[in-house]
C-alpha cells in the first residue's frame, strides 16, 4: 500500500464522522428555525425586530433551545473532527515521508 493511500485511510474516518456531524448540525438548525417559526405563528414567541434577525436565547421555546444547542454542538464536533483528521493525516504523512 502506498503512503498516500495509507494517509487517506487514516484521515477518512475523521472525515466521514465530520460529515455525519455536519448533517446532524444542519438538521438541528433547520428544526430550530421551524420550531421557532411555529411558536412565532402561534404567538408564543415574539417576532424579531426589524433590525435584529434572531431572538435571544431566553426568548426561544424549550424545543428551539434544544435544537439550537444540539446544532451548535454538532457543528463544533464537525470542526473538531476535521481539524483532528487533518492533524492525524499531516502527522502520519510527515512520519512516513522520513
Amino acid at each position: 500500500m502506498g503512503n498516500d493511500t495509507e494517509v487517506w485511510l487514516l484521515f477518512a474516518p475523521f472525515w466521514i464522522l465530520g460529515i455525519a456531524a455536519l448533517i446532524g448540525s444542519i438538521w438541528h438548525m433547520a428544526h430550530a428555525a421551524i420550531v421557532t417559526r411555529r411558536a412565532q405563528a402561534a404567538g408564543h414567541v415574539r417576532k424579531a425586530s426589524l433590525f435584529s434577525k434572531r431572538l435571544a436565547w431566553h426568548e426561544l421555546t424549550d424545543d428551539g433551545r434544544h435544537h439550537l444547542r444540539r446544532g451548535l454542538i454538532a457543528f463544533a464536533a464537525f470542526v473538531a473532527l476535521c481539524l483532528l483528521g487533518i492533524g492525524v493525516g499531516a502527522a502520519v504523512g510527515l512520519l512516513l515521508s522520513r
